[in-house]
């Protein structure tokens, strides 16, 4: 079996070396959705990662967390109904 990629170690270097400056927790909570994306869709490219995350105001990314937040209700409302 293959082992998972390491994307919190990834991700403080790829931060290092273009001088992102984020908290630990940030950094564990960019690369759970990284895992996450992963697992979904294959391996996640870092760059393309944060191209396709980058929103300068703010209002984007908002709404990318209520759409997931919102997903994962429905998930866990379906699931509860079919129990």
């Amino acid at each position: 079996m293959p082992s998972k990629p390491d994307y919190l170690s990834k991700l403080s270097t790829y931060n290092a070396k273009h001088g992102i400056t984020a908290t630990f927790s940030e950094m564990k909570k960019t690369a759970r959705r990284m895992q996450k994306l992963h697992d979904e869709r294959g391996p996640v490219d870092l760059d393309a990662f944060f191209l396709d995350h980058q929103d300068p105001t703010g209002e984007t990314a908002v709404e990318n967390v209520l759409a997931e937040r919102a997903a994962q209700n429905e998930a866990n409302a379906a699931r509860r109904l079919a129990a």
